[in-house]
């Protein structure tokens, strides 16, 4: 006997599992729009900016290698490097070598970032609890994400 056959849960058709991928990718689609408008009008960071500017604070040396931040983000290192360098211009992080290895290069927050990264974290939290938890409710929220992660584990090797 199959696993299909031993549960009692019907198998959805073809339709309906296309269907609510749909549904899952549409509202994780306009819910994470309605959060970068949000970060856009506070701070004018893009998407890529947003998420190098959390990551580089909530690093607690506040501080990453660019070739861990690039892929992380799922970046090409030149893709990234647009990245990096328009914070920079921004004044908002610095490269700075490391000093053991000088094949490495940080990228790190400045003062100013350090206080936008803050701003930033704080808003993000806000904007996600009102668009996302509050709708949900918190044990929704907390399951959808639980399910994610285990997506994003079974699915590694494509990250």
């Amino acid at each position: 006997m199959s696993s299909r056959e031993a549960s009692s849960t019907p198998v959805p058709s073809d339709e309906e599992v296309i269907a609510e991928w749909g549904q899952v990718i549409r509202g994780f689609s306009v819910t994470n729009k309605k959060l970068h408008l949000a970060v856009a009008a506070a701070f004018n960071l893009d998407e890529p900016e947003t998420e190098t500017m959390l990551r580089l604070g909530g690093n607690p040396l506040h501080r990453v290698p660019m070739t861990v931040l690039a892929r992380e983000a799922a970046f090409s290192s030149g893709g990234f490097t647009k990245v990096a360098d328009r914070l920079a211009r921004r004044q908002l992080v610095q490269r700075s070598p490391g000093a053991d290895d000088r094949r490495i290069t940080y990228l790190e927050l400045t003062p100013a970032g350090w206080e936008m990264a803050a701003g930033l974290q704080r808003l993000v939290a806000d904007v996600v609890r009102s668009i996302y938890v509050d709708i949900l409710g918190a044990e929704r929220a907390a399951v959808v994400a639980s399910a994610m992660r285990d997506l994003r584990k079974a699915h590694r090797d494509v990250a």
